[in-house]
C-alpha cells in the first residue's frame, strides 16, 4: 500500500491489526504512514507507544526525533 500512495488505506489496515496484538513493528510502521501524512500528533502517539514496548528501539527513536523536530517547524 505504501508503494501505491495509499497511507491511509495502510493505516487502517495497521489500526486492525494493532487493535487485535500490540506489536513494536506494526506502531513503528503506523507512526512512519502517520508521518508520511504529515500527522505528526499521531506519529508521535504511535512513536511513544512503540518505545514503551522498547525504549531502546533505534529506528523508533530516530523516527521520533525526526518527526518531533518537523512538528516543531510546522508550529
Amino acid at each position: 500500500l505504501m508503494d501505491d500512495q495509499k497511507e491511509e488505506d495502510a493505516i487502517a489496515e495497521l489500526s486492525k491489526a494493532i487493535s487485535f496484538k500490540l506489536d513494536l513493528q506494526l506502531l513503528h510502521l503506523r507512526a512512519a504512514f502517520y508521518e508520511s501524512i504529515r500527522d505528526f500528533t499521531n506519529s508521535l502517539r504511535d512513536c511513544r507507544a512503540a518505545l514503551s514496548i522498547d525504549a531502546t528501539h533505534v529506528e523508533t527513536l530516530h523516527l521520533y526525533t525526526q518527526v518531533f523536530h518537523k512538528g516543531q517547524k510546522s508550529l
